[in-house]
């Protein structure tokens, strides 16, 4: 077995929110293709949506609008991360009356970026995880930068997780 080799270091060009921008992109789209989903990015993003995830499940056609975040501090309690999201963010993820539901993903990495990923010739391995959350029906804040939202730990962000919502959706359900 090969040793795991770290990625190159952040610093060819990239800076490190946009490195942490395009992990994150890569982890929605392997959950997603696992899942046996569709991932499309709108352009513009103008709407906080960074992915409309679809499948073809009969007769709905499910679809889901996410918004995903990164962080490398996953500050809260035992059972929630207390993430600070953008007022606009956070105004864009309550609707209750949209068409496909919208969820907010929040990648959580390593604070070192050489461990976010390792290969070898028998494992690709992204860490740490994602999770999920609904805002759909929270309140209108008075906030004017930020909202800190509540993110359960137990909403782990994974094929499994993903494929639940989406029949949830195909049933008449919203997440």
């Amino acid at each position: 077995m090969d040793e795991p080799r770290a990625p190159p270091p952040v610093g060819l060009g990239l800076s490190l929110t946009a490195a942490q921008e395009q992990f994150s992109k890569a982890f929605v789209l392997a959950v997603t293709a696992l899942a046996g989903c569709a991932a499309a990015e709108p352009r513009p993003d103008h709407d906080s949506i960074d992915w409309t995830l679809s499948c073809r499940l009969a007769p709905r056609r499910p679809k889901i609008d996410i918004q995903v975040k990164s962080t490398a501090t996953a500050n809260g309690t035992d059972t929630a991360i207390h993430y600070p999201l953008k007022r606009k963010n956070y105004d864009e993820l309550i609707p209750t009356d949209l068409l496909a539901p919208r969820l907010l993903v929040l990648i959580v990495v390593p604070a070192n970026p050489l461990a976010w990923l390792t290969a070898s010739s028998e494992a690709l391995v992204l860490r740490h995880c994602a999770y999920w959350a609904s805002l759909r029906g929270l309140p209108p804040t008075a906030n004017e930068s930020t909202v800190t939202i509540q993110v359960l730990r137990a909403n782990l962000f994974d094929t499994r997780a993903l494929v639940g919502l989406m029949r949830k959706i195909n049933e008449g359900g919203v997440p």
